[in-house]
């Protein structure tokens, strides 16, 4: 974690907690709290989080900032129930900052939050575990169902697993898409991540315009909440709403029970797919834009390259 200057004027901490207290501030406002110091994804990752957690403490009629010990505790068990360790991790990660940046006490710091973190932490230690492959038939399959659909859901279902799939995207990376990352180029149509431009099939560029068509997006993020009474959102989906979207892959493909997709399955499965193809681990890593080429050895199966690179990347930030 940076080294972040907290707030120390009474004035501007009782003004900074009524506007986060509101749950979806804009990323201006995260970065002007966090001295500049953070990317845009991290900004979102940040800004996701802390919306999960105001929207669980006005579900149970608690204060958010500053919260309780208690609060704190209990969100953290709310959440184990469907969150990964590491999204559980994150999640107590920004609830700290938030209340040493506001010069609150840290909750997060309590010994009964923390020996609640160190059983579920020891209880979820299996989930490090490589998740389920989506492949391209799962991705063929769940077009062919819901290419015909109207609904906004669905369309923007269908175009999510598919993005996630030849963009090898991670999920923060979706979540931080613009409207404007999907576009026409001299090379073709491609989806800009960052710096990198990722060329798109026809059949994404058609769900593309689809979703916009539908939408009626024409600024700020590229996909986004739907509610139950299908009305869109404004803000980002984030990364419960993107795990839920993986789970539903599973149930319409009839694979729910002996399969459990996650947000990093297309990128375990587009790996696999790849290296079928012929591509090498050093092509793969590069593709799905990996620091270490560990990860895409892991992923379609090569240990020995896996634990190579591994010790070999650990040496270079040790180096660092």
């Amino acid at each position: 974690m940076k080294k972040i200057e907290p707030i120390l004027d009474p004035n501007e901490i009782k003004d900074s907690i009524a506007l986060f207290k509101q749950g979806n501030v804009d990323l201006d406002a995260w970065s002007t709290l966090t001295n500049n110091l953070y990317s845009r994804n991290s900004l979102l990752s940040f800004q996701n989080d802390w919306i999960t957690f105001v929207n669980y403490c006005r579900e149970v009629n608690v204060s958010p900032l500053p919260a309780a010990v208690t609060a704190v505790r209990r969100f953290v068990e709310h959440a184990a129930k469907t969150r990964k360790a590491a999204s559980i991790k994150r999640y107590v990660i920004t609830i700290s900052l938030m209340h040493r940046v506001h010069s609150l006490p840290d909750s997060t710091r309590h010994r009964e939050v923390r020996y609640t973190l160190n059983r579920l932490y020891q209880e979820k230690s299996d989930d490090a575990g490589q998740a389920n492959a989506f492949m391209l038939s799962h991705l063929q399959a769940l077009t062919a169902k819901l290419e015909s659909s109207e609904k906004l859901k669905d369309i923007r279902d269908v175009l999510i697993w598919t993005l996630c799939f030849e963009g090898m995207l991670k999920r923060s990376e979706l979540a931080a898409l613009p409207y404007d990352a999907p576009r026409e180029t001299d090379e073709g149509f491609v989806l800009a991540v960052d710096d990198q431009l990722i060329a798109l099939s026809d059949d994404a560029k058609a769900q593309v315009e689809k979703w916009m068509t539908a939408s009626g997006i024409f600024d700020g993020p590229l996909l986004r909440g739907i509610n139950k009474h299908g009305h869109l959102s404004d803000a980002p989906m984030d990364h419960s709403s993107i795990y839920r979207v993986f789970r539903r892959a599973a149930t319409e493909l009839g694979l729910e029970g002996s399969l459990t997709f996650s947000g990093q399955s297309p990128r375990v499965g587009a790996s696999q797919e790849l290296a079928e193809a012929g591509k090498t681990i050093k092509e793969i890593q590069h593709q799905g834009r990996w620091k270490s080429p560990a990860m895409p050895a892991q992923y379609v199966g090569n240990k020995t390259a896996s634990s190579e690179a591994m010790a070999k990347f650990k040496r270079k930030i040790e180096k660092d």
